[in-house]
């Protein structure tokens, strides 16, 4: 059964990015996120994962923010892209564009590629999501910079507090429990459980200074400390 929920998994992602690449170069007005909400609630309903959500009356769906997560399995992308209603975009790791139609299809996305060990680029990147979020998109970033190896939580890297900064965008800081133990035990980890996600108020500070944005960087992952503890 592992095997079939991943085969059919390979299947949806395949079919989804192609429908993408296909839908934003010829649509006339493309949504994106519509894709890519339906993929994500493709893929949670196939692995069995019911997602149960605290706080979604924190968020204004008109509002843009900077959503920033723990991070510790892949799954917490369809997780949150299913689960929160605001049209966000994603903050990614370009090597994920090797991926076989799948990677093709993320590039010619809205979400955004940047290249960690690249300063330069690194800050191209901050500067195409202070421009999406000026347009009307949120952006959800995940400051631990990759997956936790052990599930627990890393330390923050700047990016989103600097884009917070930029933008005068509050933060909202989200927490993701359930996720780790999917792929940590391999394709058997691939079967109905639960997730939560709890998302927590709005921080509306606008940091002035390198040291605010410190400051705003420690009570964010705080936050997130905290929502984690409560779950």
């Amino acid at each position: 059964m592992y095997i079939v929920r991943l085969l059919l998994i390979i299947i949806v992602t395949l079919f989804d990015s192609v429908a993408v690449i296909l839908h934003l170069a010829f649509a006339k007005s493309p949504d994106f996120s519509a894709y890519a909400r339906r993929w994500a609630r493709r893929i949670l309903k196939i692995s069995g994962i019911q997602v149960i959500v605290e706080g979604a009356d924190h968020l204004q769906k008109h509002e843009t923010y900077v959503f920033v997560a723990n991070h510790s399995s892949l799954f917490d992308i369809p997780v949150l892209q299913a689960t929160i209603e605001n049209d966000f975009r994603i903050i990614y790791k370009k090597e994920l564009e090797k991926i076989p139609v799948f990677g093709y299809g993320l590039k010619k996305s809205p979400y955004i590629g940047i290249v960690r060990e690249d300063p330069r680029k690194s800050m191209k990147s901050m500067e195409l999501a202070i421009e999406s979020i000026q347009k009307g998109s949120s952006v959800l970033v995940f400051p631990e910079g990759t997956r936790s190896k052990d599930g627990n939580l890393s330390e923050p890297k700047r990016g989103a507090f600097v884009i917070a900064a930029k933008s005068h965008k509050p933060i909202v800081p989200v927490a993701i429990k359930g996720t780790y133990e999917i792929l940590s035990q391999g394709i058997s980890g691939i079967r109905p459980r639960q997730v939560k996600v709890k998302i927590g108020k709005p921080i509306r500070v606008i940091p002035q200074t390198r040291s605010d944005e410190s400051d705003l960087m420690a009570r964010t992952w705080e936050e997130v400390k905290k929502l984690l503890s409560e779950m």
